[in-house]
């Protein structure tokens, strides 16, 4: 991540919470669509490199309870992938 995309304070970090379901649960990510577009520069390739990729930056700003580890991975590569598919849906309709 780049240093321009880190937030100043506590006020910022905040604005930059987007909530998604873990376990049927809505749980707010710090830093989630920031994350998931450095993640989709790299292109790391296979969903299990993604992963890793994504929970890694996303371990940066928020706790991960060991015991959700998996079903926070889950929740965050699929919205992951629904980004994706947004990016490319944006490019047929160029």
């Amino acid at each position: 991540m780049n240093n321009d995309k880190i937030p100043c304070c506590a006020a910022d970090a905040l604005r930059r919470i987007r909530q998604i379901p873990v376990n049927g649960i809505m749980t707010g990510i710090t830093m989630l669509d920031e994350t998931i577009a450095d993640v989709k520069k790299q292109n790391p390739g296979n969903d299990s490199a993604v992963s890793e990729a994504l929970m890694k930056k996303i371990r940066v700003y928020n706790y991960i309870p060991p015991g959700v580890a998996e079903a926070y991975a889950r929740a965050i590569l699929e919205e992951y992938r629904k980004a994706r598919t947004n990016d490319n849906n944006a490019r047929i309709k160029e």
